[in-house]
């Protein structure tokens, strides 16, 4: 009996030993998953913030970036992008929230996977002036970004959605005038994908260019042949 209770502390003593190793390792693990949640809102809010404002020339802002780290779904709330100088309105563009779900290990790799992105309710406001709007004049910082000058990442978003949208046109060419009307649907698939992978200064720009043209469809639409005449080739 003595022989087998003299082998019985060395097995007591490694079983507590595992146990404190697996105890360290869970604790370690949780730390992991509380630093990537913390770390990835951040990220994610930054490199829109950072690459938003390099591309439009204007302040781009984010109030605030919640994704689990586990689906990857989330919310971005209080997305906006101020307008140029010399334009009477705030913000071109504005959302309070919209749903994005991607792949969480790609955000700290170099090809950054969007399944899906859904903006719902944005309110986009564009003024023409006697040399200008607002919206041409984003558009055409965008167009001036060479592919990799604000980043080196990749990005594919797989579908992007936007609906229930609302325009405001203001106009001073002879006399001022405005317009409202609602962007019903936006739909976009595979963006990114196909022979090389596109960067996110040309994504960015294929997304700005489509809702800018719907904007102004719309807006002509309901402004009339006045309107559309005034704006025939605002985006030539």
């Amino acid at each position: 009996m003595a022989h087998v209770y003299s082998l019985s502390i060395p097995i007591l003593v490694m079983n507590k030993t595992i146990k404190y190793i697996l105890g360290g390792i869970l604790g370690v693990a949780i730390l992991i998953v509380l630093v990537v949640m913390f770390r990835l809102n951040t990220i994610v809010k930054s490199g829109i913030e950072e690459i938003g404002t390099e591309m439009t020339g204007t302040a781009v802002t984010v109030d605030r970036i919640i994704i689990s780290p586990f689906s990857g779904k989330g919310q971005i709330r209080g997305f906006r992008v101020a307008n140029p100088e010399g334009y009477d309105h705030e913000y071109a563009f504005e959302v309070d929230d919209f749903t994005i779900e991607l792949e969480i290990l790609s955000v700290f790799s170099k090809e950054v996977m969007v399944n899906e992105l859904v903006i719902t309710t944005p309110a986009i406001v564009m003024e023409q002036k006697l040399l200008g709007n607002n919206i041409n004049s984003i558009l055409g910082n965008i167009r001036s970004v060479s592919a990799g000058e604000t980043t080196d990442k990749q990005l594919v978003i797989e579908r992007f959605l936007l609906t229930d949208g609302t325009v405001d046109m203001y106009m001073d060419i002879g006399g001022e005038r405005s317009v409202h009307a609602e962007i019903e649907t936006i739909e976009l698939s595979d963006l990114g994908r196909g022979g090389e992978q596109e960067a996110v200064e040309n994504i960015i720009q294929e997304i700005a260019e489509r809702i800018a043209r719907e904007a102004l469809r719309v807006a002509a639409q309901h402004g009339g042949e006045e309107v559309l005449d005034a704006l025939r080739d605002l985006f030539d």
